[in-house]
């Protein structure tokens, strides 16, 4: 028969104590935090499957993060672009006008010095930054001013072609600026040919300051018009495309969401009677390891 000891009995009462009062203090955690997962160890297959949504539902808001960015752009581009739509028919009103044989030499030099301020408008508008300070219409090279008009009737582009995009979904990606080249400079003529807008508008203004107007460059600057509704047309498309894979998104994060509720969360009612039913064992315990204190034959002699 074994023997027990005063020193064992009192390690069990501590062991019994800890035990209890380790229990009582996970309880308070869950209760405090709403969390039936603590740690790892409460739980494994349930810990890495909340670890598995909660890695889904960071990358997705990534994914909204890249659309909020590309919708700002994009609605930036749109903006620049209605001024140039708004700025072009002005533009023909005037080379229209030009042409009238009522218009003296005067005249047409008049309405060529407009002319001249309205396609400085346009090379400005051309030129816009975003917030970040970058060109919108430069492609890659952002930081670099993209349109310049070295010399009369002369406008030259050193942004590149680039096209840059943004990750929108796990398997979508969406343009987010057009580049200059694209908008402004390869536009087509009546001709058949290509050139940009600012020369045809200068040719305009040639043919006015000249007393000579060129009929053959309002039907260029038309065919303008028309490019930069099909450019507006294709940024539409794409602020369409990122609303319908934001809600995509946001059903996605909001199915895990509540996977992760189901997983994580804490059945409050449950834990706080499990808290009073591990008080209650903490404190028979106590009690139990302060009467064993008591049971010492000393205390007999």
């Amino acid at each position: 028969m074994a023997r027990v000891s005063t020193s064992m009995l009192f390690d069990r009462g501590i062991n019994s104590m800890l035990q209890r009062q380790s229990e009582v203090s996970r309880a308070q955690m869950q209760i405090s935090t709403g969390k039936r997962i603590l740690t790892p160890k409460d739980d494994p297959p349930g810990a890495a499957y909340v670890l598995d949504l909660r890695t889904s539902i960071t990358q997705v808001e990534q994914y909204q993060n890249n659309a909020d960015r590309a919708q700002s752009r994009l609605e930036l581009q749109e903006a620049t672009l209605r001024g140039v739509d708004n700025l072009l028919p002005r533009i023909m009103e005037l080379a229209i006008q030009g042409q009238s044989d009522t218009y003296s030499p005067a005249a047409r030099q008049a309405i060529g010095q407009e002319l001249r301020q309205l396609n400085d408008e346009l090379m400005a508008l051309a030129n816009t930054r975003d917030s970040d300070g970058e060109y919108i219409f430069a492609g890659y090279d952002a930081d670099s001013l993209p349109f310049d008009n070295p010399a009369d009737g002369v406008f030259a582009y050193s942004g590149d072609m680039g096209t840059r995009t943004l990750q929108i979904s796990a398997t979508r990606q969406v343009q987010d600026r057009e580049n200059g080249y694209d908008v402004f400079m390869n536009v087509e003529t009546a001709a058949g040919g290509r050139r940009n807008i600012f020369e045809t508008v200068h040719g305009i203004i040639a043919g006015m300051e000249a007393d000579a107007p060129n009929s053959v460059f309002m039907e260029d600057l038309q065919l303008a018009q028309e490019h930069m509704v099909t450019v507006r047309a294709r940024g539409g498309a794409r602020l369409n495309t990122i609303d319908e894979q934001r809600y995509i998104n946001e059903d996605f994060i909001f199915t895990m969401e509540s996977a992760l509720s189901e997983t994580e969360d804490l059945d409050i009612a449950e834990a706080i009677s499990r808290f009073e039913q591990d008080l209650v064992a903490l404190q028979a315990a106590q009690q139990t390891f302060n009467m064993v204190q008591g049971l010492s034959l000393f205390n007999y002699l």
